[in-house]
């Protein structure tokens, strides 16, 4: 149980001390406060219990990007404008008109019919793994099949890939819970590399139309005109940024949590109807993506505690994942485990929910059968670090060996 609040206010934590050991920091925390401040209008909501009503009550809108690149204090140039027009950072019929750009194409029934391509994809990776040496997991397996699928989607080629994957990584560090100042060139570079990248293939597709989304989303922008073909290339790129990087931090670090727990690596390779149950605790134990922002449009009250109109306000779903109020034994990693939320707070609630969150499911699925497959000895020799208590997580490298 929470100990009593008797604060009205938050109390100030310095992130510095968040950025080693989060799980163990958050777990003292939680059970003294619902709410930390990070800095000058920054918030971090810590309780599970305050989850599912911040998410969905209607004065914690989702962070405008112009209110983000204000709070955070990002730079102008490409960086900025990419996230002041995305589609992640709008609201209201803006972000509805944006996001219609893919709903079909990410729906439930369009993910299942990809399921063989993503399994074929898988094998071919796995099959392309080395034997009989140290290899990175991250690098070898885990980036190229998140990044290869979104390429297929989009109708790119899986050579691209290559390209696009470490602007990627660079790029998605301007989600931290404080904005990374010192790695601004090169999240300025990367922006303005996928930038010019996704421009020219789309401007490709109006000279020679293809069989694929970029050129349908060419033709319907060119229909209907509702954005500007900049907003076009901005919601393409975001989307590339968001279907690369997230997934192959949380199936490296799920197959990191099985290789660690050998009992249970053993029960998943004997019974794949686990794989599911196994997909959601990796995302419940290590989530990758370590915080949901929003936005106060006028003062809340969190357990006792107001946060100011104006504030962002991150649910930290590092914190809420381990709560005992929400999870028996939380410090556990156990696929078997029954008491998983209908809908998972890590991919947001609403209007807002996770586009991609069935696509990434049925990616680490997918890769953990093919590994089971054709890889099913495959050994950990050294467990990855997972980095950053909010935002994009980053995973150090993740070495591993097969026969």
């Amino acid at each position: 149980m929470y100990e009593q609040n008797t604060a009205d206010v938050a109390p100030y934590i310095d992130p510095t001390t968040l950025i080693k050991n989060p799980h163990e920091q958050f777990g003292a925390l939680r059970a003294r406060t619902p709410v930390i401040q990070l800095a000058d209008s920054q918030f971090m909501a810590l309780r599970a219990v305050d989850a599912v009503a911040l998410l969905s009550d209607p004065r914690m809108r989702q962070v405008d990007g112009s209110d983000f690149v204000r709070l955070m204090g990002v730079p102008n140039g490409v960086a900025s404008r990419l996230l002041t027009d995305f589609f992640l950072f709008s609201n209201g019929d803006t972000h509805r008109t944006k996001r219609g750009l893919f709903s079909r194409t990410f729906s439930h029934g369009r993910v299942r019919d990809m399921q063989p391509r993503i399994r074929a994809t898988a094998d071919r990776i796995v099959a392309e793994l080395p034997r009989g040496q140290s290899f990175d997991f991250v690098d070898a397996i885990a980036a190229r099949l998140p990044a290869e699928m979104i390429a297929a989607i989009l109708g790119l080629p899986a050579s691209h890939a290559d390209f696009f994957r470490p602007r990627v990584y660079d790029l998605s560090r301007i989600v931290e819970p404080l904005y990374p100042h010192h790695h601004h060139d090169r999240i300025e570079a990367a922006a303005a590399d996928l930038y010019d990248y996704v421009e020219s293939e789309l401007r490709a597709r109006f000279a020679t139309p293809k069989d694929d989304l970029l050129s349908t989303l060419v033709y319907d922008w060119w229909k209907n005109r509702e954005m500007s073909f900049q907003s076009l290339v901005h919601q393409v790129l975001g989307l590339i940024v968001a279907g690369a990087d997230t997934t192959r931090t949380a199936f490296a670090i799920l197959v990191a949590l099985l290789l660690g727990h050998q009992e249970q690596w053993a029960a998943l390779k004997a019974d794949t109807s686990l794989l599911p149950g196994a997909v959601a605790e990796g995302i419940r134990f290590e989530p990758s993506v370590g915080s949901v922002g929003r936005f106060a449009t006028e003062a809340v009250e969190i357990g006792g505690v107001t946060v100011p109109a104006g504030a962002m306000v991150r649910i930290s779903t590092i914190s809420i994942m381990r709560d005992p109020e929400l999870y028996a034994n939380p410090d556990r990693f156990d696929i078997c485990r029954t008491d998983h939320p209908k809908l998972n707070p890590a991919f947001g609630l609403g209007p807002h929910r996770c586009l991609g969150e069935i696509l990434a499911r049925m990616e680490m699925q997918e890769g953990l059968s093919a590994l089971i497959a054709a890889a099913p000895d495959i050994q950990l020799e050294s467990m990855p670090t997972m980095i950053g208590f909010g935002g994009i997580r980053q995973i150090t490298p993740m070495i591993t060996r097969i026969g």
